[in-house]
């Protein structure tokens, strides 16, 4: 890599979102996990059984392939409340949506009541 190159997450416009950016307009509900490493060096720590770690990481599925991406330790409060709240509103909107179909329904049986009985009186001399 050349000394004038920059990286993807350290340029101007075409920054990559931080993850919580990310985690508030990804469209699906990504899981906040946590991950130790291993560095695979001879000599390191982590041979011996102390991994690298605990690192953050929001994880989620693209089909059958599964995507990670890094979260800081700074911003893990926050991505957390970010999810949390995001949760709830999905929660929110699923129980109005069952609340919603319930009560269509139940409008749908009057109105067959209503129509019965209207064909009954109807068919009555």
């Amino acid at each position: 890599m050349s000394v004038h190159a920059e990286k993807r997450f350290l340029a101007g416009d075409g920054s990559a979102p931080g993850a919580t950016e990310f985690a508030e307009t990804f469209p699906k509900i990504p899981a906040l996990v946590v991950q130790s490493t291993r560095c695979g060096k001879v000599r390191c720590r982590c041979q011996a059984g102390r991994p690298h770690g605990p690192y953050h990481y929001l994880r989620w599925r693209e089909g059958t392939v599964q995507r990670r991406r890094y979260v800081r330790a700074a911003d893990v409060p926050s991505v957390r409340a970010i999810l949390d709240q995001r949760r709830e509103a999905r929660r929110a909107q699923r129980l109005a949506h069952a609340l919603s179909l319930r009560s269509w329904r139940d409008l749908a049986r009057l109105v067959a009541d209503y129509e019965a009985r209207l064909q009954e009186e109807r068919e009555r001399p």
